[in-house]
């Protein structure tokens, strides 16, 4: 296979030339269970190889809720799944001297939805729309509730038990969103919990008392995510929310912020980087993504402060090739000139 045996570590790669080849979406939404399922971990790895990577992003867990290896006990496992992905793609990545990182979505997840759908809001379908895809028409995100951080507990838990992952994302690390909508009695639950006190008859979303509470939230979930890491084994704790501004109150002195090993400034907004060292911990990394939106000119690289911030991008699988896409949705084009972009750096930069 021409991969080379030599381990990777977090010490050996002090430099970070991440890319990940996203599973997570279809067209108009959330990919359907085994879309992507014939995905070749064999060709994955000599892809990222070749663009000059030396950290893949994957999946434990994408965003429909189901697993990318065949031995998970908690999420489903992704039908017609023609390898153990996750595994396999691991060890490639390990001989090869890359770290594999896998991925969670923390604010969604369709398949708890569907077993709970009294702790998430959905966003109500556009007038005269007929479409049924999650994301397009039923886009929900998920309360906080003690039930749900326990579910995303296990399936951490069993994603660093059950392969040899070096670390994962988090993905959409932010508040619930409520759509407009009155808040569910689970969520006001939560509120007096967490504030002791009820939720405001009239509740002004831009009050102190609801970014006191926000906060809280985003706190507790962190909390339980690092607890389940410092029980099971050593693993590099990625997060994304993805901001949207600098000196945002939700973020500024969050412990989040200090304690991440890893945060990515998913915007191609490289000014957030000022406003995102002063918040981080000594330890902890920023990368600033490149590829993704159609927003994004992946020439920024030349203006990162590297190897002191990484380098990251990530792009549209092709439901065929289970390889970028260079047409499948808007993005594409401008993903292919990003990548192309990234391909240069990566290799001079390695």
């Amino acid at each position: 296979m021409g991969l080379e045996k030599t381990m990777a570590t977090v010490e050996e790669i002090p430099s970070i030339r991440a890319f990940c080849i996203d599973f997570n979406w279809d067209k108009v939404g959330p990919a359907d269970p085994g879309l992507f399922g014939q995905a070749d971990p064999v060709a994955h790895v000599e892809w990222y190889r070749a663009l000059g990577a030396n950290v893949i992003q994957t999946f434990c867990v994408s965003y429909n809720g189901y697993a990318w290896y065949k031995a998970s006990t908690v999420a489903p496992v992704l039908p017609a799944m023609t390898h153990d992905f996750l595994p396999e793609i691991t060890e490639l990545a390990h001989r090869a001297g890359m770290l594999s990182l896998g991925y969670f979505n923390l604010s969604s997840n369709p398949v708890w939805k569907a077993q709970h759908p009294e702790a998430a809001y959905a966003r109500r379908p556009p007038e005269g729309s007929t479409s049924t895809k999650v994301g397009h028409n039923v886009a929900h995100s998920l309360v906080y509730t003690d039930a749900y951080l326990d579910y995303f507990g296990r399936l951490i838990e069993d994603a660093l038990r059950q392969t040899d992952i070096d670390g994962f994302m988090v993905d959409w690390l932010k508040p619930p969103e409520r759509f407009g909508q009155p808040w569910l009695p689970c969520e006001r639950q939560l509120y007096r919990d967490l504030m002791h006190r009820p939720l405001p008859a009239q509740v002004k979303m831009d009050s102190s008392e609801i970014l006191e509470y926000e906060r809280c939230c985003l706190e507790r979930a962190w909390a339980r995510i690092r607890q389940v890491v410092a029980a099971v084994r050593p693993a590099i704790v990625w997060t994304n929310h993805p901001f949207r501004c600098a000196n945002d109150p939700l973020w500024d002195g969050h412990r989040v912020l200090r304690e991440a090993d890893w945060i990515l400034n998913e915007s191609p907004d490289a000014e957030l980087l000022g406003w995102l060292h002063r918040q981080a911990g000594p330890r902890t990394r920023l990368i600033q993504n490149l590829c993704g939106w159609k927003d994004h000119d992946a020439s920024l690289w030349k203006k990162i402060d590297f190897p002191t911030v990484g380098l990251y991008g990530f792009a549209q699988a092709d439901p065929h090739t289970t390889l970028p896409s260079m047409d499948y949705t808007p993005a594409c084009a401008a993903n292919e000139r990003n990548i192309g972009i990234i391909r240069e750096a990566y290799r001079r930069l390695a």
